[in-house]
C-alpha cells in the first residue's frame, strides 16, 4: 500500500512525498516519483497530510465510555443551569434510577437543595469536569449512609454548612463514599471508550486509572483492542500482576501515583495558599510515592505521578532524584500544570517525560486568575519545559476533556494566559506522537521511517480523517 501526501516523518528526514507498507512495518519513504517506481503494483490513496499514529497521552477510556452515555454537563459554569439539566433528564427515567454526569466547572463549592428540588425521586451524582470533586443530592447521600456523623475519609472531604451537616458536596476521596453504592462500569465502557477514541484518529491510548487492568486483558486476549494501549495501573492493584506486553496491543506498564487533587476543585497542593487560606489536598503522601514506587521499580514497572500543584510537582520531583538509580524505565510526571522558577532546574538529569493537557487551559485561564491571582505566570509553562529537552507528551484527561486533538493544538499555540509560552503546531504534533511514543517508552514508534510499525494518522483540512494501525487502513464516514 502506497500513501502519498504530506508526510511529516518526526524524523531527520522531515517532510516527505509517500510511504510504502508491507504488512505491519513501514517498508520505505521518500518522493512519490521513486515510490511509485519502485512500487509498481502498489495500490495508492492519496491524503492531505500523513503523520505518525496520533497518541491519547493520558485518558481514563473506561471513565470517557461512562461520560458518552451520561449527563454531558461540559462548559456549564452555574449551579442553577446544571440543576436544569438534572431536571430534564429526571422526567424521562423511572423513579430511583440513578442519574449521572459530569463537565461543569464552579468558582465555588455549591450546596444540594438545587439538586434536591430538581430530582427529588431520583438519586443523583455529578462529577466535577476534572473528576476531583462531586455534587451529590439529600437522596444519593441517604443510599450512601453518609451523615453529620460520617468522618472524612484519608485523602478527601465532606464539605459540610455552618452546623458541620454534609452539603452534598465531595472532594478526592470522599467521592468513593458515593460511588461505592452507584452501579459501577465495566468491559462495555472500557471498549467503547477506546472505540471512540479509535475513531478520533488515535492509534495509541495511555490509560492513566480508574479502572481494573483485567479488562484490558480480556479485550487483548479477544483480539477486541482497537488501538495500542499503554496501561499505568492504580496503586491498588501493581502487585497482582507482572509488567509486560499482552499480545502486540496491550503493555501493562507502570504504576501511578496521585500526589494531589486539581484546581478547579481547589485541591491541587500549592506553596502559596488559595485566597481562602488552603493549601489543596496531599493524595498519596510523598513517603508513600517513594517507598511503593521503590517497589514498584524494582519490579521492573515504570512510575508514573499526577502533580498538579506547586508543591506536588516540587515534591515529586525530589523523590524522582532519589529513586533515579533504581529506575529502568523512564519517569512521567503528569500534568505539570503549576511550575516555580524555583523548580525548574529540578528536570534536569532525569530520564522523566511530562504529560500534559493543555487545552485545559482553555476552562481553566480564568480559575488560575481567580484563584492563583499573582501568580499566573506559573500555569502551563509549555515553552519552558518544552526547552528543558525532556519529551512532552499530550492528552486530554478524557473524560475531563473531549479528546480533540485540535483542542490541544488551540491552547497550546494561542495560549490565553502568556503568549510567551505559546508552542508551534509542529511543536504540538510531535507532543502527540513522537513525544508520546518516548514518554511509553516504545522508541520505534512516533516516527516514518523503514522498519517502523505502520501506525499512521490520515489528515484533511486539518483533521483526521482515517488511520492506519498495524498495516490496516481505515477512512472514517
Amino acid at each position: 500500500m502506497l500513501l502519498f501526501g504530506r508526510v511529516d516523518t518526526m524524523t531527520e528526514i522531515g517532510q516527505a512525498e509517500a510511504v510504502y507498507l508491507e504488512g505491519e512495518r513501514i517498508a520505505d519513504v521518500g518522493r512519490l516519483e521513486d515510490l511509485s517506481v519502485r512500487y509498481p503494483g502498489a495500490k495508492k490513496q492519496a491524503f492531505e497530510q500523513i503523520t505518525p499514529g496520533l497518541h491519547e497521552a493520558h485518558a481514563h477510556p473506561q471513565m470517557w465510555g461512562l461520560q458518552l452515555e451520561s449527563l454531558d454537563l461540559e462548559g456549564l459554569t452555574e449551579p442553577q443551569a446544571v440543576a436544569q439539566k438534572v431536571a430534564e433528564k429526571a422526567r424521562s427515567l423511572p423513579p430511583g434510577a440513578w442519574i449521572r454526569g459530569g463537565g461543569y466547572l464552579f468558582r465555588a463549592y455549591p450546596t444540594g437543595e438545587l439538586l434536591d428540588a430538581a430530582a427529588p425521586h431520583h438519586p443523583v451524582f455529578l462529577q466535577s469536569r476534572d473528576r476531583h470533586s462531586a455534587w451529590a443530592n439529600g437522596l444519593a447521600l441517604e443510599r450512601a449512609g453518609i451523615t453529620p456523623e460520617t468522618p472524612d475519609p484519608p485523602g478527601g472531604a465532606l464539605v459540610r454548612d455552618a452546623q458541620g451537616r454534609p452539603t452534598g458536596y465531595l472532594l478526592e476521596n470522599a467521592q468513593e463514599l458515593v460511588n461505592r453504592v452507584l452501579p459501577q462500569p465495566g468491559l462495555a465502557e472500557l471498549e467503547r471508550g477506546l472505540q471512540d477514541l479509535a475513531r478520533r484518529g488515535y492509534t495509541a491510548v495511555h490509560h492513566m486509572g480508574w479502572c481494573h487492568y483485567r479488562l484490558a486483558e480480556q479485550l487483548a486476549a479477544s483480539g477486541r483492542l482497537p488501538v495500542r494501549l499503554w496501561w499505568a495501573l492504580d496503586r491498588d492493584h501493581w502487585r497482582e500482576t507482572r509488567p509486560g506486553w499482552r499480545g502486540d496491543r496491550l503493555e501493562v506498564a507502570a504504576v501511578k501515583f496521585f500526589a494531589d487533587g486539581a484546581l478547579g476543585s481547589r485541591t491541587a497542593w500549592m506553596i502559596e495558599p488559595y485566597p481562602d487560606g488552603t493549601h489543596g489536598i496531599v493524595l498519596d503522601p510523598l513517603e508513600l510515592i517513594e517507598s511503593e514506587g521503590q517497589a514498584a521499580l524494582q519490579a521492573g514497572f515504570g512510575l508514573v505521578v499526577h502533580a498538579i500543584g506547586t508543591r506536588a510537582v516540587q515534591g515529586v520531583l525530589e523523590v524522582f532524584h532519589r529513586l533515579r538509580p533504581q529506575a529502568r524505565r523512564i519517569f512521567r510526571l503528569e500534568h505539570v500544570q503549576h511550575v516555580r522558577d524555583a523548580e525548574l532546574p529540578l528536570f534536569s538529569g532525569l530520564n522523566l517525560a511530562l504529560s500534559m493537557q493543555p487545552m485545559h487551559l482553555l476552562g481553566d485561564a480564568e480559575l488560575v486568575r481567580h484563584h492563583l491571582r499573582g501568580f499566573e505566570l506559573e500555569a502551563f509553562r509549555l515553552r519552558d519545559l518544552w526547552n528543558t529537552g525532556l519529551p512532552l507528551a499530550f492528552g486530554s484527561d478524557a473524560p475531563v476533556m473531549r479528546p480533540h486533538f485540535e483542542l490541544n493544538l488551540e491552547a497550546a499555540t494561542a495560549h490565553p494566559l502568556n503568549p510567551a509560552q505559546n508552542l508551534t503546531p509542529a511543536e504540538v504534533l510531535w507532543a502527540h506522537t513522537r513525544g508520546a511514543a518516548l514518554a511509553a517508552g516504545w522508541p520505534e514508534h512516533g516516527q516514518i521511517r523503514p522498519g517502523a510499525p505502520a501506525d499512521l494518522t490520515l489528515w484533511d483540512q486539518g483533521r483526521p480523517v482515517g488511520r492506519v494501525l498495524g498495516g490496516a487502513l481505515e477512512v472514517f464516514a
